[in-house]
C-alpha cells in the first residue's frame, strides 16, 4: 500500500488524555505541529515561547 491511500489524520479527531496543564496544538507557518501552553500567543513566533515539536515530546500512550 502506498502512502496516497491512506487518509491523512484530522486535527482533533484522537484520543483525549487529560493534561497537567492545559495545552492546545497549534500549526506553525513553518508547518510543523507545535504543543504550546494554552494561553501563548499565536500571533507570535511558536519557537520562542512555551511550544514543543513532536521530536522534543515523550510520548508515553499510543504509537
Amino acid at each position: 500500500m502506498t502512502d496516497q491511500n491512506q487518509e491523512k489524520p484530522k486535527m482533533g479527531e484522537g484520543i483525549l488524555h487529560e493534561s497537567a496543564r492545559p495545552m492546545k496544538v497549534y500549526i506553525g507557518d513553518d508547518g510543523v505541529m507545535y504543543l504550546c501552553d494554552k494561553d501563548i500567543d499565536p500571533d507570535k513566533p511558536l519557537k520562542g515561547q512555551a511550544c514543543w515539536t513532536c521530536d522534543q515530546v515523550l510520548f508515553t500512550r499510543g504509537g
